[in-house]
């Protein structure tokens, strides 16, 4: 009968542990000290090595946890009615939740090799690509696109939130690169246009940027300011 309890205690530091380990590992990611874990966890540091040996270990129990729950998100999505919404809606959703979790945006932007040994990088990537066939199937996303590309994609959206001010700004910008090109947006924005008919123009080596695609839009332009200029 006295088991019983010592194993629902060694339950209990353990679940305190995973908790204390994901706040510190959120907080200050994975250089936080195992010491610092926990005192959070309102244990010994003896308790926190009987359960996990290293701290290494420990972090990939966290990130598995909190990345199973992602996954189980993603397959949720799968069957929604809206699939551009559900694939872009749920990058944009994950890449904010790493924010607030550097260990999480560790695994999943920079330490690929931890996901794989814990056999989640398959699991997510299957489930991601999941989303984007579904987003590609309604020509949501560009149809050259592959999950490898959207997961490279992904944390370099993470690493570059980082580095910006404008929360969520770097993600938008990177996530249009995904959308399909449309007759009214196959120009690059930088591209010069004809002041007249908005021909695009090739830029000049030398000399001042071409305003007009030809003389005859030249003669048009004068003739539009010459009869501006005149009163009435």
């Amino acid at each position: 009968m006295t088991e019983r309890p010592r194993r629902a205690d060694a339950r209990r530091n353990r679940e305190r542990i995973l908790q204390a380990a994901y706040e510190a590992f959120a907080s200050d990611g994975r250089l936080v000290p195992l010491d610092d874990i926990a005192r959070r966890a309102g244990v010994g540091a003896g308790t926190v090595y009987r359960n996990f040996p290293t701290k290494e270990a420990l972090f990939e129990a966290v990130v598995t946890h909190r990345i199973e729950q992602i996954i189980q998100d993603a397959r949720t999505l799968a069957d929604a009615t809206d699939p551009a919404e559900a694939f872009y809606g749920f990058l944009m959703w994950v890449v904010e939740r790493a924010m607030y979790n550097h260990s999480l945006c560790d695994a999943l932007a920079t330490d690929l090799r931890m996901l794989d040994a814990c056999g989640m990088d398959e699991q997510f990537t299957a489930a991601l690509d999941a989303l984007l066939r579904r987003a590609q199937a309604v020509g949501a996303v560009r149809a050259d696109v592959d999950v490898r590309e959207v997961r490279a994609l992904l944390g370099g959206a993470m690493l570059m939130e980082r580095q910006h001010d404008a929360k969520g700004r770097m993600t938008a910008l990177a996530l249009d690169a995904l959308r399909p090109v449309t007759k009214r947006d196959e120009t690059p924005r930088n591209e010069t246009r004809c002041e007249v008919c908005a021909t695009p123009l090739t830029s000049a080596s030398t000399g001042r940027p071409a305003r007009y695609c030809s003389a005859s839009c030249r003669q048009k332009a004068h003739r539009r300011r010459t009869a501006a200029a005149k009163p009435g």
